[in-house]
């Protein structure tokens, strides 16, 4: 079943990698707002789906992160300043400001293909953590709608071995696996499976 949901993922974020990459190329990208307020509506329901299936920018650095792997490139860690709240909503303000006075005076900025890019050379350096939980201005909504979602990921402590493969492999450094500890950050997690995908005692589920 979790090989299933990995192709599926796949299958679904190429598609929606290539519907991305049509509306860019046709100067359509404001579509693409219609595609991001559907996935903060299923947020309420299902959670962040739309991070860990539809996002490209998580497409992206999920080719990125395969090649690091594989050239065992190491990241450098989040500057802690930018791990601060505040950081976040500046970005956040300054990115919908930018949208609505570029709509306002007719400016024609590509913004979401710039976060893209802004993205992905921020990613080249730093572990993926820094965009989807600090700095990323659709991550921020999305934690904030994600609260109201019945549907958690969740690890049984009775099946957890410990073996800590789940917490290596989260994109988003939200997990903690310990002795007497083993939780994933609900709020920020992107829903992306790849803790499930890579647990070999079944101890990992999507659930209310």
């Amino acid at each position: 079943m979790s090989n299933n949901k990995s192709l599926y993922r796949n299958i679904i974020q190429v598609i929606f990698l290539l519907l991305f990459a049509f509306f860019a190329f046709n100067g359509k990208m404001q579509l693409w707002i219609i595609v991001f307020g559907i996935g903060l509506l299923i947020s309420l329901i299902w959670g962040r789906i739309y991070c860990g299936w539809i996002c490209p920018i998580n497409t992206v650095l999920r080719v990125k992160k395969y090649i690091y792997n594989k050239l065992n490139i190491n990241e450098f860690d989040t500057p802690e300043f930018i791990k601060h709240p505040f950081i976040r909503w500046v970005i956040l303000f300054l990115f919908v400001t930018t949208m609505i006075v570029s709509r306002r005076f007719n400016i024609q900025i590509n913004m979401i293909l710039y976060v893209l890019i802004v993205a992905f050379i921020l990613s080249i350096f730093y572990d993926e953590e820094m965009w989807h939980k600090y700095l990323c201005p659709y991550g921020v909504l999305l934690s904030l709608t994600n609260k109201a979602n019945n549907k958690k990921i969740k690890i049984d402590e009775k099946l957890c071995k410990q073996c800590n493969l789940c917490e290596k492999n989260c994109p988003n450094n939200i997990i903690t696996i310990t002795k007497e500890v083993q939780m994933i950050g609900e709020k920020e997690c992107l829903y992306c499976f790849k803790c499930q995908d890579v647990c070999q005692f079944d101890a990992i589920s999507y659930k209310k």
